[in-house]
């Protein structure tokens, strides 16, 4: 369960592991004979791939810049303009005492008046066709399946004993055979290889905030150069429990490619499991040309901002697919706040309980979605995607 605690202005997660149960998986298959590998046929110590130079390369976000689209320009004037005008609460409801998190208001302030819903639907209806659209049963489908695949990642018989059969994992990869497990020792990030031969796919999975170690990491705002791409700066705490932990699990991921050139490989997770999923993600596409848009795809439910607008920027002209989901005022995806230099690339899909799920079609943070009710949002929408609880392994 997760639980939420007040530090001066600022509101940490702190959660406690539960234990699934499940049976022992299957054997790793064998490795190819290229790649380096120890008595039991598993990727034995090697050395990274080089980044690829034509896969590292980005245009930095500047409004002075003519040769931006008309789409990056309308981003950022929107940020610019939430930034200096008022909050609109417009079919919210206040549930709560007030408490804030990274500048973000955890519930509406007492003095504020929530107006109807039907003001709110006016408003998803304005919107509709333009910038915004309904998200088809099919699409929905894929983003419910994946906050499936998600939530296993919180299952301690999964992450710490590859076992599969929680109810996650049966009802969503009832085949799933686990690759590779990875736990790191100072940032605590967690996740596992999961391939299924039924569904042609392998996942690589990660877990989100599940200890004290990753809540300080959250708290932690500073930025840093993000070493692949000149120019482009993340969060330095997200980032430095992604490099913990990427020689580990690469010499699997590519071996499974290797074995499976036909398979597709989609990297998921809820809230820091997303960030690490992104970034993840990236790192593949950056050192074999193996990985690329045709078979390499991203989904995200809860997740944060990962960095500054050049990175998200960088993030959409690499073509990988990427989608995030929000579930209706979910604090985490609009944390770090956007006036501290921090944008989200990625398709939208923002589920609202009784209007149905939107999707805003840009491929950077748009102002229809879930950020046109920042900063009112609140805590317990991060638990549950779709009906899934995030955070328990039930």
């Amino acid at each position: 369960m997760v639980s939420f605690v007040s530090i001066s202005t600022g509101v940490f997660f702190v959660s406690i592991m539960l234990i699934g149960t499940s049976h022992a998986a299957p054997p790793l298959s064998e490795a190819p004979s290229h790649l380096s590998q120890d008595s039991a046929g598993n990727p034995g110590n090697i050395t990274l791939p080089s980044f690829i130079a034509s896969r590292t390369r980005a245009v930095p976000l500047h409004l002075e810049n003519t040769d931006l689209d008309s789409e990056t320009e309308n981003m950022l004037e929107n940020i610019e303009w939430f930034q200096q005008s008022g909050i609109d609460y417009t079919g919210m409801v206040q549930r709560g005492d007030v408490k804030t998190l990274n500048r973000m208001i955890l519930d509406l302030p007492e003095n504020i008046r929530a107006a109807s819903e039907k003001n709110l639907q006016s408003r998803l209806d304005a919107n509709l066709g333009n910038s915004m659209i309904l998200a088809s049963p099919s699409q929905l489908t894929d983003h419910i399946y994946y906050a499936g695949v998600a939530a296993t990642a919180y299952c301690r018989a999964v992450t710490g004993l590859g076992l599969w059969t929680c109810k996650n994992c049966q009802t969503f990869v009832p085949d799933g055979q686990m690759v590779y497990r990875f736990n790191t020792p100072v940032h605590d990030t967690t996740g596992f290889i999961l391939k299924s031969d039924s569904q042609k796919t392998i996942n690589l999975v990660f877990r989100g905030t599940n200890s004290l170690r990753q809540t300080i990491l959250d708290l932690v705002m500073i930025k840093k150069d993000y070493t692949p791409v000149i120019g482009t700066q993340v969060h330095a705490g997200f980032y430095n429990s992604f490099l913990e932990v990427k020689d580990e699990y690469f010499p699997y991921l590519q071996r499974e490619i290797i074995l499976h050139p036909d398979y597709k490989v989609v990297v998921s997770g809820h809230s820091l499991g997303g960030v690490q999923a992104l970034l993840a993600a990236l790192d593949l596409y950056q050192r074999d040309s193996r990985f690329n848009p045709k078979n390499l795809s991203v989904y995200t439910v809860g997740s944060p901002r990962v960095g500054d607008a050049n990175f998200a920027n960088y993030v959409k002209s690499t073509g990988i697919p990427y989608y995030r989901s929000v579930h209706d005022r979910d604090v985490a995806p609009h944390v770090p706040a956007q006036e501290l230099g921090y944008l989200h690339a990625g398709i939208e899909i923002w589920d609202l309980p009784g209007y149905g799920a939107h999707i805003c079609t840009s491929e950077l943070e748009s102002p229809y979605c879930s950020n046109s009710i920042a900063p009112a949002t609140h805590i317990i929408d991060h638990l549950t995607y779709y009906g899934i609880n995030e955070g328990l392994c039930l």
